[in-house]
């Protein structure tokens, strides 16, 4: 095997289209065990989901299977996310009923004081 710059690519692209193929494993499965969404951006999760959708297309036309796989790989990660986001991303109740996000934390510590 010749060693020459259209090698050297090739493999740096597989080693990048690995990282991309894991890089949202860790956040899908820290949002699913958690169930915790607040801080995921939502636009943000949009926006890479119509990037890599537009990759997507340039990757069919020109047959660039590595890089297809990794944009399907994050168009599906996202998508999970953004899921999880509208499915976990209200609030439950407490099991007294009491609503978590209108509570006051001051009156707790007052109450407590008292």
């Amino acid at each position: 095997m010749e060693f020459n710059l259209e090698t050297i690519a090739s493999f740096v692209s597989v080693f990048g289209t690995c990282c991309g193929l894991v890089s949202r494993v860790p956040q899908v499965y820290k949002t699913y065990c958690s169930k915790s969404v607040n801080d995921l951006s939502e636009n943000t999760m949009r926006l890479n989901i119509t990037a890599n959708s537009c990759f997507l297309f340039y990757t069919i036309v020109h047959e660039q299977y590595p890089i297809m796989m990794n944009c399907l790989a994050v168009i599906t990660l996202e998508g999970s996310l953004l899921y999880m986001k509208h499915r976990f991303g209200r609030m439950k109740k407490s099991s007294s009923q009491t609503s978590l996000v209108g509570m006051n934390l001051s009156d707790m510590i007052d109450d407590e004081e008292n």
